[in-house]
């Protein structure tokens, strides 16, 4: 939990109904640019789904860290959406 004052919530340029996603999208982008997170941590700190993560990271110029683990996850991944395509 982070508790950021309302004062400073309220002068953030985002609408009262976007703020926690947004700042939770933000905050999971800045700490996984860092390599604090992992993709997979900063996923569940964005509350998003992988696709919409790498989306949110490409919108910031911020470059993929893949890991051996990411790689087999994307193309198990992709593997999937072929096979699905073709039904």
């Amino acid at each position: 939990t982070l508790d950021i004052p309302d004062d400073v919530a309220r002068s953030l340029p985002l609408p009262q109904e976007e703020r926690q996603q947004r700042l939770q999208t933000e905050m999971a982008c800045l700490l996984y640019s860092k390599g604090w997170l992992s993709y997979g941590q900063a996923v569940r700190v964005a509350n998003v789904d992988y696709y919409r993560f790498g989306l949110e990271l490409g919108d910031r110029n911020i470059q993929r860290q893949m890991t051996e683990q990411d790689v087999d996850h994307e193309l198990a991944y992709a593997h999937r959406q072929q096979h699905v395509s073709r039904l």
